[in-house]
């Protein structure tokens, strides 16, 4: 059955047939599009040379993208997620040498790696030479890394290893190739980056290009795809008079929209039937999804068994499907992403109360009262109340020293309700995160525990758990408030013997790994839930290392992780809500006042 075309497809077609070639120049001198099938001549995927190639349906949404947002007269900025060789790079890049050419620009191209960024160098430099188009704009210097041509319009490059990359240019033009390979470590990381370049786009009329196979769910590209809107969207908020000045547009297309993924030889009935005889869930599922046929389906197995090794999870990410499991397939993750990408749309509708918790009484030992303000340090989404159970959890930083430089560690301070049956609706409730410390938080040790006594009085009094290894002052400081401080009685790997300790040593590594283990099954079985986005950006970035351990990914990290792990080991702890009344307690030297009062009164 052959592939049906795409409207977008459609439309193009229409657009160029039986045109003149003085129609064709004038379209041309508009759309992308129309000039690279028109006057461009390119290399294919077999490196033979093509002239007046037909764009596939990635480079024609692209083009669409950027003819829309230009003739809206917005900054364009448009971010691309796409399936291995489906000539986004060669296509992003003519289309910024098409904009160049009508009129005078200064472009930065970079890629993850010098050769990358010398490849887009070559592709701006060889559409000078294939290009058939009437410009009358010849290209006058060559210097190493940069090119211009005899309108003014200039290109020079750079890597994503110089974080510092264009720092005080002004630039037009933007070409970011291949993001999310970009380095992510403290020193040198993809956010960094682009911090540091984008600054330099800052006209109306300038135009940027951020593109990439997806890999692994952080960095740039990844966290900029989550906020990015469809064309239809923009055009939508436009409408309605909602016009942020940075706002991403971005483009995907799935691998089988492509018309040359596909089997070339027509499946015989007898290759269908061994293909309905052999179909294996996710093929079945993916069929019933996206209305594959057979020879999409014969092409698939063919990709998966000779580029791939077998591993369908590697195809899901070079040839992705749609633009949320292609993230989710990318890396190692710990937890399980489907889950995640379930729970982090839950969590992204969910809005905290925001504000203070202030002790009342002139000494400030009454009862805790949570009020609301802009700038407050405390979350909550759920407020305490009678016959349900509570437990405070911190993950402190690792010391003072590293809650400062480029890249701090960061204290997670959290409350956690159990999970109940609610009698009235007749439904079980998760255990959840009702309130937080606000995320990320540097602050100082006493200061954490302060909040910490104030979240455990606000919710009852209830119990407190911690990292004891870097985080046993603040134990201490909460266990001297009077706040029940938890203990455990783990197995001693040096005696043999049970031991008692507060809260958790995270140092070591087995029971470190047994609490991930614990958190690891409580996700996969959707037993909690997560109302806060900052959480399940963490747990989206926490991914298992070659080497085996479960960590942050590189620049990210895993304090929130860790808080929810002790929390959830620690449960069945969690103690119920009480409220605290003051009580009438005689002052100790109530006695000897009235043996005073007594001889002066001559009792």
């Amino acid at each position: 059955m052959p592939r049906l075309a795409d409207p977008l497809e459609i439309a193009f077609a229409a657009a160029i047939r039986d045109r003149t070639p003085a129609e064709l120049e004038a379209l041309a001198l508009k759309s992308p599009a129309i000039h690279f099938a028109c006057f461009c001549t390119i290399r294919d995927k077999n490196n033979d040379l093509i002239a007046g190639p037909t764009p596939n349906i990635l480079q024609l949404r692209i083009s669409e993208a950027y003819e829309t947002l230009t003739a809206m007269g917005v900054k364009v900025r448009i971010i691309v997620t796409k399936p291995r060789r489906a000539g986004c790079s060669t296509f992003c890049a003519h289309v910024l040498y098409h904009h160049g050419m009508r009129k005078p620009c200064e472009g930065i191209a970079i890629a993850d790696k010098k050769e990358h960024s010398e490849a887009l160098l070559e592709k701006l430099k060889s559409y000078t030479s294939t290009d058939a188009y009437p410009w009358e704009t010849p290209m006058i210097s060559d210097p190493s890394f940069s090119i211009e041509w005899a309108n003014g319009t200039k290109w020079t490059v750079d890597t994503a290893q110089n974080p510092n990359a264009s720092v005080g240019d002004t630039n037009t033009l933007g070409l970011f190739s291949e993001v999310s390979k970009w380095p992510k470590t403290t020193q040198r990381n993809d956010a960094d980056v682009m911090a540091a370049v984008l600054p330099t786009l800052s006209g109306s009329a300038t135009v940027a290009f951020s593109e990439s196979t997806p890999e692994g769910a952080v960095g740039f590209q990844h966290d900029t795809w989550k906020t990015a809107v469809t064309l239809e969207e923009f055009i939508r908020m436009h409408e309605a008079g909602i016009r942020p000045e940075e706002q991403w547009v971005k483009v995907f297309a799935a691998w089988f929209e492509f018309a040359d993924n596909r089997r070339k030889e027509p499946i015989t009935p007898e290759e269908a039937a061994l293909i309905e005889a052999t179909l294996e869930d996710d093929e079945r599922a993916e069929r019933e999804k996206y209305g594959l046929d057979y020879e999409q389906i014969a092409w698939r197995r063919e990709i998966i068994k000779n580029v791939c090794k077998g591993d369908k999870k590697k195809f899901s990410y070079y040839y992705p499907s749609n633009d949320i499991d292609c993230w989710l397939a990318s890396g190692s993750p710990r937890f399980d992403m489907q889950v995640l990408a379930e729970m982090q749309q839950i969590a992204s509708s969910q809005t905290p109360e925001v504000g203070h918790l202030v002790p009342q009484g002139r000494s400030g030992d009454g009862p805790i009262v949570f009020q609301r303000a802009n700038e407050g340090l405390i979350y909550i989404w759920e407020r305490p109340a009678p016959r349900l159970r509570y437990l405070v959890a911190l993950d402190p930083a690792t010391d003072k020293s590293q809650t400062v430089g480029a890249d701090p560690d960061r204290h997670s301070l959290k409350v956690w309700r159990a999970g109940y049956h609610d009698t009235a609706n007749n439904v079980w409730r998760n255990a959840k995160v009702v309130a937080r410390l606000k995320p990320p938080f540097y602050g100082e040790g006493d200061e954490v525990a302060a909040h910490a006594v104030r979240l455990c009085k606000f919710y009852g009094h209830c119990i407190f758990w911690g990292e004891t290894n870097m985080g046993l002052d603040i134990v201490r400081q909460v266990k001297a408030a009077g706040i029940a401080v938890g203990k455990r009685h783990p197995l001693s790997h040096r005696t043999g013997e049970t031991i008692e300790q507060f809260g958790f040593r995270l140092k070591d590594e087995q029971e470190r790994n047994a609490i991930i283990e614990g958190l690891a099954a409580a996700i996969r079985e959707r037993r909690i839930d997560i109302p806060c986005a900052h959480t399940m950006g963490e747990y989206m970035r926490f991914i298992r290392k070659p080497n085996g351990r479960a960590e942050a990914a590189s620049g990210a990290h895993d304090d929130d992780v860790m808080s929810d792990a002790m929390a959830w080991e620690s449960m069945v702890s969690a103690t119920e809500y009480s409220v605290h009344k003051a009580q009438n307690v005689d002052p100790p030297d109530l006695n000897s006042w009235r043996t005073v009062n007594a001889v002066r009164r001559g009792y």
